[in-house]
């Protein structure tokens, strides 16, 4: 059986049990059966007929593709698993990475840098407390308190409640300065207190170091009457 490739037309002869649709031609074409009707002249039958005969018919015979092609198939098949389990295990490792970091607290990290009081005030009178607070990790923390006392000394034994700020959001490595102002209270004793300052007093935000979050002024403001 005599067949050509569609592409190029290069021939090539099967066996009588050969399908021309089972291969497949070297540049990639598809075969399908010679069409062998072809003009001829009465007094050049005979001649044409006995030359042909006299020479062998020599052509290319390519294999099936079905095992090249189950090969390739195969073989795309594992290089598309690797691939989708590479992803699977970066992104493991990545989602490990993330929860440990947070757990050892490089994600947020609330400290007071700089608290600074004036040298005096009165009683049933508003103090400012100039006031600087840093998130060091790399997170946002959503909201928390900060709670300011007055204190005889830098301890928290005999605290007395100053007044209390809502902040809403700190972002990661950002500085803020609230400032806020406070009514010294009418009930207190004359004399010298540092002010205490305490950064997310209600414990809402996880946090790396969770003993970085109190500081005292280093002055003492004076009460009077």
């Amino acid at each position: 059986m005599k067949v050509q490739c569609s592409e190029c037309g290069k021939e090539y002869q099967l066996q009588p049990d050969e399908e021309p649709s089972d291969f497949q031609c070297t540049c990639g074409g598809e075969l399908e059966l010679k069409n062998e009707k072809q003009p001829t002249f009465p007094n050049e039958t005979s001649d044409k007929k006995r030359d042909e005969s006299k020479k062998p018919e020599k052509y290319d015979k390519i294999d099936k593709p079905s095992k090249s092609s189950s090969g390739s198939s195969s073989g795309s098949i594992l290089d598309n698993w690797k691939k989708q389990s590479l992803i699977l295990i970066i992104a493991f490792i990545l989602v490990f990475l993330i929860i440990a970091f947070n757990g050892t607290g490089l994600f947020k990290d609330l400290v007071i840098t700089n608290v600074t009081v004036p040298s005096s005030g009165v009683r049933g009178n508003e103090v400012t407390i100039d006031t600087t607070l840093k998130n060091n990790g790399i997170l946002s923390t959503g909201g928390f308190n900060v709670t300011f006392q007055l204190t005889p000394e830098k301890s928290s034994k005999n605290s007395i409640f100053l007044g209390k700020i809502r902040v809403t959001n700190l972002g990661g490595g950002e500085n803020m300065h609230p400032d806020p102002k406070f009514t010294i209270p009418t009930n207190i004793t004359p004399g010298n207190y540092y002010i205490r300052v305490i950064i997310d007093s209600d414990k809402e935000i996880f946090e790396s170091d969770e003993n970085n979050n109190e500081i005292y002024s280093s002055k003492q403001i004076t009460v009077t009457l």
